[in-house]
């Protein structure tokens, strides 16, 4: 155990949480880990960066990820692929950011979400004989599938176009049941309003869709089966590249402690933590870590 973690332990931060909620999270990120396990980016056309662990690498094509992984793409890129082993793909356009195998969400029919998809454009293709595990954005959850799924996440804006087979959505900011969205159909949401399916997307919205999403790629995972592919190891992560995942929903949130407590070693990225400290209150442990006090024996002498 480190020092970080030992903080985390004396402030009670693990204690806080109930046993049951702990050991939800553990096996949640068991799940989480063997799905990642298999996951290697197969495509990859313009440059991406991953936050994997606590390094920030270039993404390159064969690299294999791990749980937890961030995938950021810039606007230049127009293809990423993440390719699992289960022959489910996910394909990021420009400006997305998402998390492979996101602990911390219920599983859906015993199995957690593949994707966290925070900004921008994913398509989810289930190839195999299962269906996809399934994909939460801040507004929606896709619940496991079959089929293919086009999803775009703006900050206000949210949409899904079923390209085909069927997906059930839940609203996540309404709290509705599911909403079945068949072959052809297009869901629109706005912030926290109700969104609505409509019988086809607007031809203007089809013209934004990345064009690699629409043209059919082979899988291409075997191609790395044998080969160790070593990334480019990058600067950082500062806590700027970090700002919107520390700042996340809770589900996120709470497991950045324990990945990234490490990074709090720097002198600027723990002024900027401790800055912020009322954004990700969870971080407190950590930046201000409570005194420890001697335990006192049987007789009253302490030690």
């Amino acid at each position: 155990m480190n020092k970080e973690e030992a903080v985390l332990v004396r402030s009670g931060f693990v204690r806080r949480v109930g046993a049951g909620l702990l050991a939800l999270g553990l096996a949640l990120g068991a799940a989480s880990a063997a799905l990642a396990q298999d996951w290697v980016i197969s495509v990859l056309e313009g440059d991406a960066v991953v936050v994997d662990g606590m390094r920030r690498v270039a993404a390159t094509a064969g690299l294999r990820l791990e749980s937890g992984a961030i995938i950021e793409t810039t606007a230049k890129t127009t293809l990423l692929r993440l390719e699992g082993g289960d022959q489910s793909t996910y394909d990021l356009g420009p400006e997305t950011r998402a998390m492979l195998a996101p602990a911390g969400f219920p599983a859906r029919n015993e199995r957690p979400p593949q994707v966290y998809l925070m900004q921008g454009w994913l398509k989810g293709t289930a190839r195999g004989p299962r269906e996809a595990a399934g994909i939460v954005t801040p507004a929606l959850e896709v619940l496991p599938f079959k089929g293919s799924v086009v999803l775009h996440h703006l900050k206000r804006e949210h949409v899904a176009f079923v390209e085909n087979g069927r997906v059930d959505l839940i609203e996540r900011r309404v709290g509705s049941g599911s909403i079945a969205v068949n072959a052809g159909e297009f869901f629109g949401g706005e912030g926290a309003r109700r969104g609505s399916v409509a019988a086809r997307p607007a031809p203007s919205w089809l013209q934004t869709v990345p064009r690699p999403f629409r043209d059919p790629i082979p899988l291409r995972a075997a191609a790395f089966r044998d080969k160790r592919i070593e990334a480019t190891v990058l600067p950082g992560p500062t806590y700027a590249q970090l700002a919107d995942w520390l700042t996340a929903e809770m589900a996120l949130r709470a497991q950045m402690p324990a990945r990234f407590a490490p990074l709090t070693r720097d002198p600027g990225f723990r002024a900027e933590v401790a800055s912020h400290l009322q954004a990700h209150p969870e971080w407190g442990p950590i930046i201000n870590p409570p005194e420890v006090r001697p335990r006192r024996t049987a007789t009253g002498a302490s030690r």
